[in-house]
């Protein structure tokens, strides 16, 4: 599957962005339109989301990670057997995930929709069911093609 394939396969999940970005030189492989990393301001702090993706994620007291223009706040870590780590963020009504791989970062972003939305809604009841939709339909196969 081509890089475009696997963000358009994380569109039809019910993500509303990804972006793709190799560890090698922090070139973007493949992204929803617009949605790359880029720099921004929060309030007085510059914020450099590349930067974000080179971090520690293991870090416990980094408390936020910035990516498409919001500060989420990491609410878990999770270190997979499948051999890559990943962040779930969420702030307000949106949910963040974010994956580290040997040799990618996998960046996706969608709502929060109530329980009593209907099923056809874009979005997910919350992080956690977002993290494992995510992880059984696009990463662990990842992980397991090596990347």
């Amino acid at each position: 599957m081509s890089w475009i394939q696997y963000v358009k396969a994380t569109q039809e999940l019910g993500f509303n962005k990804v972006c793709i970005v190799q560890r090698a030189n922090y070139q973007t492989l493949a992204s929803t339109p617009q949605d790359i990393a880029t720099a921004w301001k929060d309030g007085d702090k510059q914020v450099n989301e590349n930067q974000e993706l080179l971090d520690d994620w293991t870090d416990n007291k980094k408390n936020a990670f910035c990516f498409f223009g919001t500060k989420f706040n990491v609410l878990s870590r999770f270190e997979e057997d499948a051999g890559y780590y990943a962040l779930v963020c969420a702030k307000g009504n949106e949910v963040c995930l974010a994956a580290e791989f040997k040799t990618i970062w996998f960046v996706a972003k969608a709502v929060k929709k109530k329980a009593s939305a209907p099923k056809e809604d874009p979005g997910f009841a919350g992080a956690p069911k977002a993290y494992t939709v995510i992880c059984k339909n696009v990463w662990d196969a990842l992980a397991e093609g090596g990347c």
